[in-house]
């Protein structure tokens, strides 16, 4: 039975169910060129393959979501996963200039969309069912060059001379003041990050020194003991991701903690505080930061 045209037609009508732009955390931008997106929700255990295990690929061969031509990723109703009230994404970068991201996204149902559409026929004034999910990507070790900008590369270790802690979050302010944080940043599988810092308070823009002291917070989730189940859908630790948390996003309002990368996921209970003095417009690459 069609829904839109007369019965002498044949009519197949695909719905979005839900829409993906990431946004670039330094620019606001969306980010069109060189992402990944997969599904995790598969049968689990999923098989890794070999030949990404030696390559420590990310995609670790789950369901890749291709880009449309605008570039932004689209999922539509149709297949086992219809029902389903969230979707599991896993968004990768090949070329390592942002850091991945694994989110459950609150998604609607069939019959909610079409609810929405029925009322906007009524009342083009109603809205339309919310379906575009618009996270924040930050950083990663090879983002490329920012002329001029004040940067920190730092680096994070578990002890001194430890291996890398990894997929650290990082928060840091002026040290003047001790304010609100100011600028974010999220850290790798080899437990590096890139801070950009932004935007200075005008008492501190108008000093004339070529360096800020900036107090940066490192927090990074502790490594849970070998052999205890890990949450990735290969069920196993060849998962290059498998350590990285599952974020919960609230809603599809882009101003969601979850979704701009602000809300420090749970679990997260290791922290490291150290005052580095940063050059502005240069890069800084301070002692590492030791967590214990």
């Amino acid at each position: 039975m069609n829904e839109i045209l007369s019965p002498v037609w044949d009519e197949h009508v695909r719905r979005l169910r839900l829409g993906i732009a990431p946004r670039d955390a330094l620019s606001g931008r969306d980010v069109f060129d060189g992402l990944d997106l997969h599904l995790e929700d598969v049968p689990r255990p999923h098989p890794v393959r070999l030949s990404a295990i030696a390559a420590a690929d990310d995609a670790i061969g789950l369901p890749r979501i291709r880009p449309n031509p605008s570039g932004r990723f689209a999922i539509a109703f149709g297949g086992p996963s219809t029902h389903r009230p969230r979707l599991v994404l896993r968004i990768v970068d090949p070329r390592r200039r942002y850091v991945p991201r694994r989110l459950s996204v609150p998604v609607p149902h069939l019959a909610t969309v079409r609810a929405f559409e029925r009322g906007h026929d009524i009342d083009p004034t109603r809205p339309l069912a919310g379906r575009a999910c618009r996270p924040v990507l930050f950083p990663g070790a090879d983002h490329g060059a920012l002329p001029s900008a004040t940067v920190l590369r730092g680096r994070v270790t578990w002890g001194a001379g430890g291996p890398p802690a990894p997929w650290v979050r990082v928060e840091a302010r002026p040290t003047a003041g001790h304010g609100p944080v100011r600028w974010r940043g999220h850290g790798d599988d080899r437990g590096e990050f890139v801070l950009v810092i932004g935007a200075l308070p005008l008492q501190l823009a108008k000093r004339p020194a070529r360096t800020v002291d900036v107090e940066v917070v490192v927090r990074a989730r502790p490594l849970p003991p070998s052999g205890t189940p890990v949450d990735s859908p290969a069920d196993s630790r060849e998962d290059p991701l498998w350590h990285l948390p599952i974020e919960p996003v609230g809603n599809l309002d882009p101003a969601d903690g979850v979704s701009t990368g602000a809300a420090v996921p749970a679990g997260y209970t290791k922290i490291a505080v150290q005052t580095v003095r940063c050059w502005r417009g240069g890069v800084t690459r301070p002692p590492p930061f030791v967590l214990t």
